[in-house]
């Protein structure tokens, strides 16, 4: 059995880091996706979308107040919410503070 050209992947043409900085061609390329759904797995849509959530997650960091997401304590006991942070993070896109507090909080679930 010979493996198919369609399960090839295809390398992204750009990273998220590039994506998150160049903002037209982000939008560009996720407007792409969002016409034509025979690429959602494509390296690049998902590239350009989790650049689009670290652009987000940047314009709603507080300037010169606490980073309420960069504390552990922020994230309490609420499995859902560590679940959802550490899956954000897995994907590239959120602050690393962000990621490191979660872990932090997810070692501290009662278990």
């Amino acid at each position: 059995m010979t493996a198919s050209h369609a399960f090839a992947a295809v390398p992204a043409r750009q990273t998220v880091d590039w994506y998150r900085t160049h903002q037209q061609a982000r939008e560009s390329v996720l407007q792409a996706c969002q016409n034509d759904h025979t690429q959602d797995n494509a390296a690049d849509c998902w590239n350009a979308t989790s650049a689009a959530h670290g652009a987000l997650a940047d314009s709603l960091a507080p300037s010169g107040e606490a980073d309420r997401e960069a504390d552990p304590t922020y994230y309490g006991h609420d499995g859902p919410l560590i679940a959802m942070m550490l899956s954000m993070c897995t994907n590239g896109g959120v602050p690393e503070s962000w990621c490191s507090a979660a872990r932090t909080a997810s070692t501290n679930l009662r278990r």
